[in-house]
């Protein structure tokens, strides 16, 4: 999520905060491997059996290991085989020259979900930027997603996402270059072709789909951008008959991490 340029900058703080305390959490047990989709080799990590197949997306500047230290993919792995992967340029993912918006962004995951999944659906999981990935996915391929579960998805609808400037996105770039995010860098210079692309996009499916929003106020979140990210994120049931829409207020924009047991809990309703 990204409001404004003071907001994009301490979500970039977060961020490295987050990174370096990941260290000290043990990981679920899961099988690496790599997947050659063009002239870059993907990470993915792959765990679990069962009837259901959860693939997770991750946000801008966070790789896909999150899932597994945020105990999801323990929760979830008795019952369902579950799937994440580091996006070109986390991690040991390789890098290349293309541009990574979310059209690129969407063609990798359609190649990690055509090679790993054991089902014919899977249920998408996605936070920040990896919702409006998965968003975008169902939009492409709704004969191969059974339900989506978006977390604080980027929305093109919030007002403050519409003041980003280019001289924002540039500055953003450089501090993730800086930190030798790289992955990131180059997803970040993607971000107001991505506003634009999500304009255009259609509309969902009509499959079930869940929307989780925090509602925690802060300096920048005020009262009423918060107001207008629920407005934002509402209006992705528009034509979904399935649709719910859940706020909470205990956990800031990580809610998977803040609070995996309504993540995993909502999965499961989905399941059902």
């Amino acid at each position: 999520m990204i409001i404004n340029f003071l907001k994009s900058i301490a979500i970039l703080f977060f961020i490295m905060i987050f990174i370096s305390c990941k260290e000290n959490k043990r990981p679920f047990k899961s099988v690496t491997s790599f997947l050659d989709i063009e002239t870059k080799k993907i990470e993915v990590y792959v765990g679990g059996e069962g009837a259901n197949t959860i693939v997770f997306e991750s946000g801008l500047g966070v790789d896909g290991k999150t899932w597994l230290e945020s105990g999801i993919f323990d929760s979830l792995g008795s019952d369902n085989q579950v799937i994440a992967y580091n996006r070109s340029g986390y991690l040991k993912s390789t890098e290349n020259s293309e541009k990574r918006g979310i059209p690129e962004l969407v063609n990798d995951l359609h190649v990690v979900i055509t090679k790993k999944s054991k089902n014919g659906k899977v249920v998408l999981v996605g936070h920040s930027l990896g919702g409006a990935i998965a968003r975008a996915y169902a939009v492409k391929y709704p004969d191969k997603v059974k339900a989506l579960l978006l977390i604080e998805p980027t929305n093109e609808n919030f007002k403050q996402y519409a003041l980003m400037s280019q001289e924002h996105e540039d500055m953003l770039v450089k501090q993730f270059t800086i930190e030798k995010l790289n992955g990131a860098a180059n997803e970040c210079s993607q971000l107001i072709e991505n506003r634009e692309f999500l304009k255009k996009l259609s509309s969902l499916p009509n499959i079930p789909v869940t929307v989780i929003t925090s509602t925690k106020t802060d300096s920048e979140m005020t009262p009423e951008n918060v107001s207008d990210w629920i407005k934002a994120h509402h209006s992705l049931g528009n034509g979904v008959t399935k649709f719910t829409h859940i706020t909470t207020n205990k956990s800031g924009h990580f809610v998977y991490t803040e609070e995996p047991n309504l993540v995993v809990e909502n999965i499961n309703r989905l399941l059902r």
